[in-house]
């Protein structure tokens, strides 16, 4: 290898763990490569398409016979038991809340609800399993009375993005940043639209397109599962993002609430 893919190489071998968690641009930082350029040539002289494919790898290859897990403790095997699996998955939501808790900026959050009240129209993306976080955004925000759009056909969103309008919000979920199918039509929608990113790295395609990145952090360092104790913290951000809506709103949210319940009574025994 020429001296700049050595420099990469050496950088990886002996910070596995941390390469997983980044993005293209920011390993190229960190190992002085000239540009992402140089990130690219080398995982494809080591035979990968792409740098999410070879993150994948690098992540099995770290885990071993693990499953997922946000630590060395949580880590789950193929010869764990229920019991075993209980506990775990408790414990890593239970760690993954605190943590997030503790680091989450009160004044991204605050401007957040300050964005969504202002937008006219608020347009919600998330596929794969951030469905379940976009989806119950779309949910809680519409019983606001909010003017929502969430759908998980990549299709129709290309033909809402394509006419966007004076006052639009588009609110992200991706937990790695580096979904296409989010990344993309995101990029051709700025400036014209406010991007609020929910992602798990500021550094991140999505996150540096946001204009506010509110940034979960799971340290999910196993790429051969989907995101698991990541999605618990999302909801519960998703939540606050509500709470702190229906606080701003005040007695209309709650009259919206209620008239939200009572239109749902009966599809309930």
């Amino acid at each position: 290898m020429p001296p700049v893919q050595k420099r990469i190489g050496r950088y990886l071998l002996e910070n596995p763990q941390a390469v997983v968690r980044m993005s293209i641009s920011h390993l190229a930082e960190k190992t002085g490569a000239k540009s992402e350029a140089s990130i690219v040539k080398f995982y494809r002289s080591l035979g990968f398409s792409g740098y999410h494919d070879f993150k994948v790898t690098l992540a099995g290859e770290i885990a071993g016979r693990a499953i997922s897990g946000v630590d060395e403790n949580s880590e789950i095997t193929l010869d764990d038991d229920i019991g075993s699996l209980k506990k775990k998955i408790f414990q890593s939501g239970l760690r993954v809340l605190q943590k997030n808790m503790e680091v989450l900026d009160d004044g991204l959050i605050r401007r957040t609800v300050d964005l969504l009240l202002a937008a006219k129209r608020i347009i919600l993306l998330g596929y794969g399993t951030s469905v379940v976080v976009a989806y119950d955004g779309f949910i809680k925000f519409s019983r606001l009375g909010l003017h929502c759009l969430y759908t998980t056909d990549s299709h129709v969103n290309a033909l809402v993005l394509s006419e966007l309008r004076e006052g639009d919000l588009l609110f992200c979920v991706s937990s790695s940043g580096e979904s296409k199918d989010v990344v993309i039509p995101v990029a051709g929608c700025k400036p014209r639209a406010v991007v609020v990113a929910m992602t798990g790295s500021a550094d991140s395609p999505l996150g540096k397109l946001a204009d506010v990145c509110l940034v979960v952090d799971s340290r999910e360092t196993n790429y051969r599962t989907d995101a698991m104790v990541s999605r618990i913290a999302e909801i519960a951000l998703m939540d606050t993002i509500f709470s702190g809506l229906v606080v701003s709103m005040g007695p209309e949210a709650l009259d919206r609430l209620a008239s939200s319940r009572q239109g749902l009574s009966y599809l309930k025994f």
